[in-house]
Order: C-alpha cells, then structure tokens, then sequence
C-alpha cells in the first residue's frame, strides 16, 4: 500500500465518522497535497484510485459546510502523535470517545495557539 492509498483510505474513514455522527461543519487538514488535489480536480484514470477517490468527493458532498485544507506535517502535532500510536495498535480503525492523554494536552497548547516543540509529549507503548 502507497502512503497515498492510506490517506485516501483516511479520508474516506473520516468523512464516514463525519456523515455517522451528523456533523454539519467540518475542516479537514491532510499532509498529503497530493490526495487533496485528486479529491479536489476532476480526475480519470487514477490507476486503481477511482473509487477511493470518488467516495470521498461523494462523502464530502453529505456534509453540509466542509473544508479541505493542506497542513505540512509538522504543523499537526494531534495528527502525528495520533498516527505513531496507530502503528501500536492490532486493529485497522480506533475511535477515541476522549483524546489520549498526550493528545489531549497537544489540543489543549493549540487552543491556546501556545507555539511547542514537535517531541513536547513523552510517547508511551500502551
């Protein structure tokens, strides 16, 4: 699997959580510019993404004020931390009631707008 391939497969995931919980507004930040183009531009022949890529644009359509943004990888610490604990877990898809602790505090520096090192978390094996 290409990394492009797992942020479709993200996306789409995500979008699919959006529509489920009936969220009306949604900003949603990809490190990948690639995915975002192919989502954005109308594309054909996507060697073997066509439909990866068509059920994001259609799921993206179910939510009613959604924005597709570019974030350089560094710049979402959440997404990241989030990311290296996924590459712990056994299974394919895990939904957080609450942020993990490390996450939680990552939020919290945000919303503050609280500028922090990349390595500010200890991350632990769970």
């Amino acid at each position: 699997m290409t990394s492009v391939v797992a942020e479709l497969w993200a996306l789409r995931d995500g979008i699919r959580l959006c529509i489920a919980l009936k969220l009306p507004v949604v900003e949603i930040e990809l490190d990948a510019k690639v995915v975002i183009d192919l989502v954005r531009k109308e594309s054909k022949n996507l060697n073997n993404l066509d439909a990866l890529v068509v059920d994001c644009k259609e799921g993206l359509k179910k939510i009613l004020n959604v924005r597709l943004l570019h974030c350089f990888r560094e710049a979402n610490k959440c997404a990241y931390n989030l990311a290296r604990r996924g590459t712990l877990l056994d299974q394919d898809f895990t939904v957080f009631i609450h942020p993990p602790s490390e996450v939680d505090l990552l939020i919290r520096l945000d919303a503050l707008s609280t500028l922090y090192d990349q390595f500010v978390t200890s991350f632990k094996a769970f």
